[in-house]
C-alpha cells in the first residue's frame, strides 16, 4: 500500500509533462483497445460458426451416396448409388461399437398444415438415436423412441420454426404437443417440440420415425443417410474407423475405390479439429497483435522513465546522499511505471469492452453472434501489463541507482 508522499509524488511525475505522458499512455491504452476488440471478434467469429453447425454434433461420421463417375464391375458412370436396410445391417456388424446410430430418409419441400396454416418444409425421418447425434434441443414433450419406429406410429417432433409459422401467435411449445399436423397430406400427432438456436434450417424441420418416412413417403427400403455417433473416440480412432468404412461399402455398393462421388464418409471429428486448429490460430494472431501493440507502449514507458531519471538526476543524489536505499529508488520509479500503464491499460480495456457491447446488438449474423470478451482474458491483459510495466521499468531503474551522489549532485 503506498502512502500519500508517494502517490503525490507518482502524480507529479507522471503529470509534470502531460503532453508527453498522455501520447504514451494513448499507445498503451491502443493496445489494449485493439487486443480486446479482435479477441472479441474472434470470440464473435467462432461463437457464429459454433451457433450456424450447432446442430451438426463434431463427434459423429455420417455416410452418404451420390452418382458414381467412373465405370466399374460392368456398370456404367452416372449411376445412382443407393443404400438399403440390408446395407445397413451388414454395415453394423463391421463396427466393433456403436454409441450412436440413426438412419435418415430427407423429404425437401414438404407441405406441412396446421389448421387454416400451411408452409414448406423439411420432413426427416430418424431414429431416436438423432436427438443425441445432433444434439437436438427438445423444448416440450419428447423426441422419436423406439416403440414409434415398432410400431410405424404416425407421430411428429416440430421445429420452433414450424411452431411460429403455423401455429397461433404465442403459442408456446408444451401447448403444441398433443395437436395434429397434417405431413405431406397424411396426419400426424405432434408428441414434442425443440429449437436449435442460431440453425434455421433445423428448426425448420419436422421428425418423424424413420419405419413411417420409409412406409408412406417412399415404398421402398432405400435410405438416404447414416449418421453413427463416436462417442469418446480419439481422432486417429475414427480417421481409421471412416476410412475402412468408405473402402467397405465402396466394395459393397460396385463403386471405383478412386471414385470420389459414388459414396461419402464424412469425419465430422477431422471438421471439428480443422475448426478448433482455425479459431486457436486466430487466437495466436490476436494474441501476437496485441502484444507487439503493448511491446510498443512499454518501449515508448521504457523512453519515459529514462528522461524521468535523466531529468531527475539532482533529486536521486540528493536522496542517496541522505540515506535512501537503491531498492526505494528502484520502487518508486517501477511503481510510477506500473500506474502509467495499468490506467491507460484500464482505460483501453474499458474502451474495448463498451465498444464491443456497442457493437454486438447489430453484428448479430448468421457466421458472427456476441462478440465478447471473458474475465480470464482481460485480467490476463491487465497481469501482462503490470508485468510490462516493472519490466520497461527496470532499464532506468538500474540506471538511476548506478549514479553516484557527488556524480548526480554535479549534473547540469
Amino acid at each position: 500500500m503506498f502512502d500519500r508522499d508517494s502517490w503525490l509524488e507518482i502524480a507529479n511525475t507522471v503529470l509534470s509533462n502531460p503532453l508527453r505522458t498522455g501520447l504514451t499512455g494513448l499507445s498503451i491504452a491502443l493496445g489494449i483497445f485493439i487486443l480486446v476488440v479482435m479477441q472479441g471478434l474472434g470470440t464473435g467469429l467462432e461463437n457464429g460458426v459454433q451457433s450456424t453447425f450447432g446442430d451438426r454434433a463434431s463427434n459423429l461420421i455420417e455416410i452418404r451416396t451420390g452418382r458414381t463417375q467412373l465405370a466399374y464391375r460392368g456398370r456404367k458412370p452416372n449411376r445412382q448409388v443407393q443404400m438399403h436396410n440390408a446395407d445397413e445391417g451388414a454395415l453394423k456388424e463391421q463396427l466393433d461399437t456403436i454409441p450412436a446410430w440413426s438412419r435418415l430418409l430427407f423429404r425437401w419441400g414438404s407441405t406441412v398444415q396446421y389448421e387454416n396454416e400451411q408452409g414448406s418444409y423439411g420432413m426427416r425421418g430418424v431414429d431416436p438415436d438423432q436427438e443425441t447425434i445432433a444434439a437436438v434441443n427438445v423444448t416440450a414433450g419428447r423426441f422419436i423412441n423406439a416403440r414409434d419406429l415398432a410400431e410405424n406410429r404416425k407421430v411428429a417432433v416440430i421445429g420452433g420454426q414450424v411452431l411460429s409459422d403455423l401455429f397461433p401467435r404465442g403459442t408456446k411449445p408444451e401447448d403444441a404437443v398433443g395437436s395434429f399436423v397434417m405431413v405431406r397430406g397424411i396426419q400426424f400427432a405432434v408428441v414434442g417440440a425443440f429449437d436449435q438456436s442460431g440453425s434455421r434450417w433445423e428448426n425448420r424441420s419436422v421428425y418423424v420415425p424413420f419405419t413411417t418416412a420409409q412406409r408412406l413417403f417412399q415404398n421402398s427400403d432405400v435410405i438416404s443417410r447414416i449418421s453413427m455417433g463416436t462417442g469418446t473416440a480419439e481422432i486417429e480412432e475414427t480417421r481409421a474407423t471412416s476410412t475402412g468404412l468408405l473402402s467397405w461399402l465402396q466394395n459393397r455398393l460396385a463403386v471405383h475405390p478412386e471414385d470420389s462421388e459414388g459414396v461419402w464418409v464424412e469425419n465430422r471429428n477431422e471438421d471439428a479439429e480443422m475448426f478448433r486448429s482455425i479459431f486457436q490460430g486466430i487466437n495466436l494472431f490476436v494474441w501476437f497483435v496485441g502484444l507487439m501493440t503493448l511491446l510498443a507502449g512499454a518501449m515508448g514507458v521504457a523512453n519515459i522513465m529514462a528522461i524521468v531519471v535523466r531529468e531527475r538526476t539532482k533529486e536521486i543524489g540528493v536522496r542517496k546522499a541522505l540515506g535512501a536505499t537503491s531498492g526505494s529508488i528502484v520502487g518508486q520509479i517501477v511503481q510510477e511505471s506500473v500506474v502509467l500503464m495499468l490506467v491507460s491499460g484500464c482505460l483501453g480495456l474499458v474502451a474495448g469492452v463498451w465498444t464491443l457491447q456497442s457493437v454486438a446488438p447489430y453484428a448479430d449474423h448468421e457466421f458472427f453472434s456476441n462478440p465478447r470478451v471473458d474475465f480470464a482474458s482481460a485480467v490476463l491483459a491487465l497481469g501482462i501489463l503490470i508485468a510490462v510495466g516493472v519490466v520497461s521499468a527496470l532499464g532506468p531503474a538500474t540506471r538511476a541507482v548506478s549514479i553516484r551522489p557527488v556524480e548526480a549532485l554535479r549534473d547540469e
